[in-house]
């Protein structure tokens, strides 16, 4: 049974699970929800599904089992087998919506229920109770005994509370937090704490990703959205700050620390070096710079906006700023490009939806693979050479990095930006639909989920000792066990986070819409 289990949650979460799509009555798009149908018509989850609940069922003695035509169906006649292959057999009933209008015009089909009949109701779940109330209306008539509801999942609502107060034992097979897509009851307050916060670092007044602490054995750096860089020491005391020219617009992009000197863009259009506070150099190859700066050997790469939906993946050199080579989009590009070192190029996505690989050297295009949306995370690249790149058509694709084919594709929101991140066999993402997800990353099979809180801007960190830290743009920080996705830990910090946090020694910190935080584990 524990196999037949493993096997129907995995189904459940890969299959059963909808991220971004479906809509509610009202016509309004659904962040999440679960569509049992396409599971339970598909192979052997019907098995697997209809043996679990029989066996949760059968001590109640049922002589009859009966639910809501669509979601019930499929449960009804598996379950009716199941229960002659164990001597014990039940009969079916099938619950229509309303009567028929021809025929026999019956609200209930299925041979007539015997007074006094030992019934369970069947569901694929149970949330506010409404379709369970629906089915014992249709059957009272028949003036039989409910002894049980059955379902695959407990949302515990409103639904499971009504039944508990009826003292109908409710069956369920899985329940939410079980599946991961929700919290059951507070977190442990000690896995980590506050060590110290400096306030008054952004002030939110752009809604935009903020800059991503750059961690080095001396210090912390990090941009602010009131147009300076700030550099800090590991107890939180400013070091030196530097300005950059046009105040008002703000620094969103995360540093890149290289050699004791600092490169960072910022949205004046302005690429900036800086060491120990002090100006190298400058250049202003666009209009803006919201991309985050990377390196290899003697260049930086960067991406820039300009115009009228203009966009660039520029090559400077690190040591001068100067120019070597330019690779034109077409649109902004807000993602922040990874270099792939192995294969010698640099990958980049921009808001025409392509994701692009460049030539380190001479900047030629090798390749370019549309997506269905703008792409404004920054792509990653696992060392079995597999791109990964999140887009705004809410999927996350899988590529080959070395010829740009598509390997396999999920969607896990409405929308994505995020950055990936590379766990051992498995990538991380998160999204609009207030979810983390782990997927294989050979495959795309969903390893585990778990709540956020809300939609995450920005991505997942390693911190260590086997932990991952994540934050929703409700300001909800948490700590999760990397390799299954136990939430083990939550702090509030009661401002928006739209970013990624950072590994520091001996814990992580965290930049929000006014303060960066770090914390101890």
């Amino acid at each position: 049974m524990e196999r037949y289990r493993d096997e129907l949650r995995r189904g459940l979460i890969n299959v059963a699970l909808k991220w971004g799509e479906g809509y509610d009555r009202s016509g309004n798009p659904y962040a999440w929800m679960v569509d049992t149908r396409e599971l339970l018509l598909q192979g052997p989850y019907l098995h697997y599904a209809a043996r679990l609940l029989w066996e949760r069922l059968k001590p109640h003695r049922p002589e009859v089992v009966a639910g809501m035509t669509l979601a019930a169906n499929p449960l009804v006649i598996a379950l009716m087998y199941e229960s002659r292959q164990d001597a014990q057999p039940v009969d079916g009933a099938i619950i229509r919506r309303a009567p028929k209008e021809d025929g026999l015009r019956k609200l209930v089909e299925g041979p007539p229920i015997r007074s006094g009949a030992r019934v369970a109701i069947l569901d694929d779940l149970v949330n506010a109770g409404h379709t369970q109330k629906q089915a014992m209306q249709a059957i009272a008539p028949f003036n039989c005994q409910v002894v049980a509801v059955g379902v695959l999942i407990d949302y515990l609502k409103e639904g499971t509370r009504w039944l508990r107060e009826l003292g109908i034992p409710l069956e369920a097979l899985f329940t939410l937090p079980e599946l991961g897509v929700t919290l059951e009851g507070e977190l442990p307050a000690d896995a980590a704490r506050v060590a110290w916060t400096f306030e008054g670092l952004n002030s939110g007044r752009y809604s935009a990703p903020k800059s991503t602490p750059a961690v080095t054995p001396e210090a912390l750096y990090v941009g602010s959205d009131q147009g300076f860089l700030l550099a800090l020491s590991h107890q939180g005391q400013e070091l030196w700050r530097y300005a950059v020219r046009d105040q008002e617009r703000g620094v969103h992009s995360s540093p890149l620390c290289l050699a004791g000197r600092v490169y960072f863009g910022a949205y004046d259009g302005y690429l900036y070096c800086v060491e120990e506070g002090r100006l190298v150099w400058e250049t202003r190859p666009g209009q803006w710079i919201g991309s985050s700066p990377a390196h290899h050997d003697d260049l930086i790469y960067v991406g820039i906006e300009y115009g009228e939906a203009g966009g660039s993946l520029l090559a400077v050199e690190a040591a001068t700023g100067r120019q070597r080579w330019e690779l034109k989009a077409g649109h902004y590009i807000h993602s922040s490009p990874f270099v792939d070192e192995p294969r010698g190029q640099v990958i980049v996505g921009a808001n025409d939806g392509l994701v692009r690989a460049a030539d380190l050297v001479s900047g030629k295009l090798r390749w370019e693979l549309e997506t269905g949306g703008p792409i404004k995370g920054q792509p990653v690249v696992d060392p079995d050479g597999t791109v990964f790149v999140a887009s705004f058509d809410g999927q996350l694709y899988a590529l080959s990095a070395e010829t740009g084919r598509e390997l396999w594709r999920r969607r896990l929101s409405f929308q994505l930006y995020n950055t990936p991140l590379i766990y051992e066999s498995l990538v991380i993402a998160g999204g609009s639909s207030g979810r983390l997800l782990a997927l294989d990353r050979a495959t795309g099979e969903v390893r585990w989920l778990a709540p956020t809180g809300a939609s995450m801007v920005g991505g997942a960190a390693l911190v260590g000792g086997g932990l991952l830290a994540a934050a929703g743009t409700n300001g909800q920080v948490f700590l999760y066990t990397a390799s299954t996705g136990q939430p083990r830990w939550s702090f509030s910090t009661g401002a928006q986070v739209m970013g990624t946090p950072a590994a520091t020694e001996g814990g992580f910190c965290l930049a929000t819409f006014n303060a960066l935080y770090s914390f101890s584990l």
